[in-house]
């Protein structure tokens, strides 16, 4: 990647792109971050990625990310005919707790892979089915179903998910097949964790307790796919690492018509707390079949960055469909002419910042930002343990490069998905300042990311050993003793 490429670029990985020669390709047209969707496949499978991924980063010393997306309590139609059932407008169908269908009723009896069917659906509830298409409502609950009047009819298939708009479900996420997975995550080394249908501030919370549990150093992202997650923005920014504007399911649960203003709310928000923002959900969803994207894909993959994302997401167009290597090189290019014709120096960031809790860290961040523009240096250079110091850069989107140097590699991958930064991993911090920046000099000339004469602006702390600690501003000439 090149220290002047800001925009992450994350691809799902899946049938189209998990071989070793496609994961090569993937990366040298851009992508930066590879997602694991553990609603498919096998543990086997996904171990089969994550190894080929770390051989590929050692091999060829590239920082790619490795992102787990937890499936959440999604919730599902059990297993109908092949052909499906056709529910026409005004009928009545049966709801079940159940995972077969049942034939021989006069009224067509749904299975629903939900245990809290019953009692967490209450009368005059709406019901969403298969992406919104089809609409139920409910009109009397018993002990054993919920009859249900059909609004807007259709096909109904198999395993098509269920929404329930407004409501707050009691099976929470992380389920227990999240916790299941995440000790794989956890045992196999991922870097991000990615929860689905959040509704509250607990939900994350559980995810880091079992993290801290098991002694581990994992950054956690919340989907924000439900209602009632948009009413607890808030807090649950306040406990999250990141946070990914999942337009798929958050278009069915709130009003669809409402999704570019939650984008932008959500972004800003997460943007003025300096954690990772992430847009997603049929960004370039065409090629997924042809190999040119909308022109409205086009220009919402570019909103999406001046809204303020630090990544944005490829699915289908890379996990299953027909153009995965096309898919990531036209967003990359888009990403590209966005960022040289913006300047993404985004005033509202500075002007609201009194918002966001002002600190002493917030302060040396915007003063290494400020110096960099007005001296034109060449490079932000921010010396990071835990990472804070370059996402606090990050956040105020200076016109220069961020070059993050730091000797953990759980850092080192945790900023392959944060905006603007390009990532250094050194051995390690000498105690004395000064040798750090000569032994980071020679590592950024072997880069190719500085010449002897460079002015970069160096942010850190001192001690060096200390995270959390930056209290330095230097400006630096590159060679220079």
């Amino acid at each position: 990647m090149s220290i002047n490429r800001k925009t992450k670029i994350i691809c799902t990985i899946g049938p189209s792109s998990s071989s070793l020669d496609k994961l090569n390709a993937l990366i040298n047209v851009g992508m930066n971050v590879v997602r694991l969707n553990f609603s498919h496949g096998t543990h086997a499978d996904k171990l089969e990625i994550i190894n080929r991924i770390k051989q590929i980063r050692k091999k060829r010393n590239k920082n790619i990310g490795i992102l787990q997306d937890l499936s959440g309590p999604k919730i599902r139609i059990g297993d109908l005919p092949d052909y499906g059932i056709q529910l026409k407008a005004d009928s009545l169908v049966h709801l079940v707790q159940d995972s077969c269908f049942k034939p021989g009723s006069d009224i067509p009896v749904l299975p629903v892979k939900y245990p809290n069917l019953i009692k967490d659906v209450p009368k005059s509830a709406r019901i969403l089915l298969d992406d919104g298409l089809l609409e139920l409502h409910v009109e009397k609950r018993t002990k054993e179903h919920l009859l249900c009047r059909v609004i807007h009819g259709g096909l109904l298939k198999s395993h098509k998910g269920i929404n329930f708009p407004d409501l707050i479900l009691s099976e929470r996420a992380p389920t227990d097949k999240d916790i299941e997975d995440l000790k794989f995550g956890i045992e196999h080394g991922v870097d991000f964790v990615a929860l689905s249908f959040v509704q509250t501030a607990d939900d994350i919370l559980s995810v880091k307790k079992e993290i801290k549990k098991a002694g581990a150093h994992i950054s956690v992202i919340a989907k924000l796919e439900r209602a009632t997650a948009v009413k607890n923005l808030d807090s649950i920014i306040e406990v999250s690492d990141g946070v990914m504007v999942a337009r798929g399911d958050l278009g069915i649960e709130a009003d669809l018509s409402m999704i570019p203003i939650y984008q932008k709310q959500i972004l800003r928000k997460s943007n003025q707390k300096g954690i990772i923002s992430i847009t997603a959900t049929q960004m370039l969803d065409s090629m997924i079949r042809n190999p040119l994207p909308t022109r409205a894909e086009v220009t919402d993959v570019a909103n999406a960055i001046y809204d303020g994302s630090d990544a944005i997401m490829l699915s289908g167009e890379t996990a299953v469909g027909a153009y995965p290597v096309e898919s990531v090189h036209r967003m990359r290019k888009i990403a590209n002419h966005v960022e040289d014709n913006l300047g993404l120096d985004r005033g509202w960031v500075r002007e609201e910042e009194k918002e966001s809790n002002y600190s002493t860290e917030m302060a040396l961040a915007r003063s290494v930002c400020e110096a960099a523009e007005l001296l034109d240096a060449r490079c932000i250079v921010a010396h990071t343990i835990s990472g804070r110091t370059a996402r606090l850069i990050s956040m105020y989107r200076p016109n220069k490069p961020i070059i993050a140097v730091t000797p953990l590699k759980t850092t080192y991958y945790q900023l392959s998905l944060v905006w603007g930064i390009f990532s250094i991993n050194l051995p390690k911090f000498e105690n004395d300042f000064l040798e750090t920046i000569a032994i980071g000099d020679r590592v950024l000339k072997e880069r190719g990311c500085v010449q002897d004469g460079d002015l970069i602006v160096i942010s850190a702390g001192i001690p060096a050993s200390s995270p959390g600690g930056t209290n330095v501003m230097k400006l630096h000439v590159v060679g220079s003793d």
